[in-house]
Formats: C-alpha cells, structure tokens, sequence
C-alpha cells in the first residue's frame, strides 16, 4: 500500500472585532479623515492597537502555526476554518470595533499566515454565528472569495455543513453543535449523546459512517468516543468541540456560567492512509480568577 500521510489542520472562533479576539499585529486597516473642506478623504492605512491579551494570543497563535507546520513536516496540509471570524456589533460588551469592514479586513489578515505555510492544498470553512458573522455567514462567505482570488492555487470552500473527504477520511464539520456541560463529572455527556445518535442515523440510514465529527462555538475544547454496539459489532465516532482563538468577555462568562478556567489554541488531525492516527490540541489555558491576599 502506497503511504500518504495529510494533517487536518483546524480553528475557529477567532471573533475578530472583540477585545479579546485574534488579532494579527500585520492587519492593514484604511483610514479615513475630513480634510479642510469638509470631505472625507482616504489617508492610508494603519496598523490596530493591540491589546496585552491580543499580544499574548498572536504570540500563541504563531507558535501554533509553527506546531503545525512541524507536525506536517513537509506532507500536506488541509485547514477548517470553524467559523465566528469576526464578532459582529450585537453584543456590545467588550467591543473594540464596531463596524464590518474593519472586523473584516482583521479576519483576513488572521487567515493569511495559514495560507502561507507550505504544502497546504485547501481550506474550507464553515459559516459562523449570524449575530457574529454580519448574517448568513457574511464574513466567511466574503472571506472565502477573497482567499480564493489571492491563492488560485489552493482549494478554497464554504457551507454551512460539511461531510468532507480528505484522502478517504470523512468528516462531519459544522460551526453549532452541543455545549461541553457546566460540570467536569459530566463534561462531554451531552456531545457524546450527540455524537452517538449520528453515529446510528447512519448506521439505520446505511449510510458512509463519518470518522469524526468536528463543531466549534462553545469555546471549550472538548473530546469524546461514542460507541454503538450490537452483539459482536461495534462502531465508533469520536467528536471535538474545536478550541476557540479568542478570550473570553463579559457576555460569554455569563453564558458559561463564570467558569474558572480557559482554553485557546489549534487541533490537528494526523491522517495516513485514510485513518486517524493522532490528534495533537495545541491548547494553553489560564485561570480567569484574579488573585489577591488580604
């Protein structure tokens, strides 16, 4: 058998737009004054004003990519673009950008290094969050042709929901699916039960069962097997809620209730010959709590 050997590089959720969301220090933005006649002219561009926790995360973000571009060591590379690439202007808390343009020329430049890196040969994303994403996967579907016109050369794609074929390994990738849970004895239930009723949808259906299932949006990476046995047979699907690339604001630690801790980061998906043979988070976590003694 002929050996091949591609990695799944996947991301999401980099809310580009919030004060807490990825942002590569590179972004060129146009700028825009009133001159002395009153007209509003175009004046170049500038560079936006990252935050420490932006700081940190674009630092994170590059040691990632070099992760990945080390784990590919020269064999192909296909990215996931989860969706939630910009963060919208409906929830106003922790806002640092109010308006589409700029939040979308920041999910542009955060998506150019992973087009860079050698050996990829496609991407294809999922439409995020309509509050998030301008409506109807506004930001992902503009970014798609975008990409597409500055790399002829890489595949590039976009639905809402993807059962794809990366060289015989099938994946079910959506950007919605099933919350981790809000304790850690039943983190994951929830996913697995979600996990396991696709797994017998198309065990009934006789359908192509997937080798994953992959959704993003919760912003808490999470990893679970389900399994369906009957008698001597059994079937399995392991499913990811991806890691964000975000921090967490005001309006997401009332939705997780407060949590005390969390993750950002990459998941890569080692495939060879067709089947999983590893999969590397590359995930770093920090306690939200502020600490102090009295």
């Amino acid at each position: 058998m002929d050996y091949k050997r591609t990695i799944i590089a996947v991301r999401g959720d980099t809310q580009g737009g919030h004060s807490g969301g990825l942002v590569n220090p590179k972004t060129e933005l146009p700028d825009f004054d009133i001159d002395e006649d009153g007209n509003t002219i175009f004046v170049g561009y500038r560079n936006p004003e990252l935050r420490p926790i932006q700081k940190h995360l674009w630092k994170w973000h590059e040691q990632d990519l070099q992760n990945i571009k080390d784990l590919a060591n020269g064999d192909s590379v296909v990215w996931l673009e989860m969706g939630d690439l910009t963060q919208g202007n409906v929830f106003k808390d922790d806002l640092a950008i109010n308006n589409l343009s700029e939040q979308w020329f920041i999910s542009f430049w955060n998506t150019l290094p992973l087009l860079e890196m050698p050996n990829v040969k496609a991407m294809y994303l999922a439409r995020g969050t309509g509050v998030h994403v301008w409506g109807e996967g506004a930001t992902e579907t503009m970014l798609t042709f975008a990409l597409k016109t500055r790399y002829p050369d890489i595949k590039i794609s976009i639905t809402d929901h993807w059962l794809l074929d990366v060289d015989g390994f099938l994946l079910d990738v959506a950007h919605h699916g099933p919350g981790a849970g809000i304790r850690n004895w039943t983190r994951g239930n929830v996913f697995d039960l979600y996990c396991k009723s696709i797994l017998k949808d198309d065990i009934e259906l006789g359908n192509r069962i997937p080798n994953v299932v992959l959704r993003g949006h919760k912003h808490e990476f999470t990893y679970r097997r389900a399994i369906h046995q009957v008698r001597h047979k059994i079937w399995e699907l392991p499913g990811f809620i991806t890691p964000p690339y975000c921090f967490i604001g005001s309006h997401a630690q009332k939705v997780m209730n407060s949590p005390s801790f969390m993750g950002v980061g990459l998941l890569a998906l080692e495939i060879i010959n067709g089947k999983l043979h590893n999969y590397h988070p590359f995930t770093h976590y920090v306690d939200l709590r502020a600490k102090e003694a009295v």
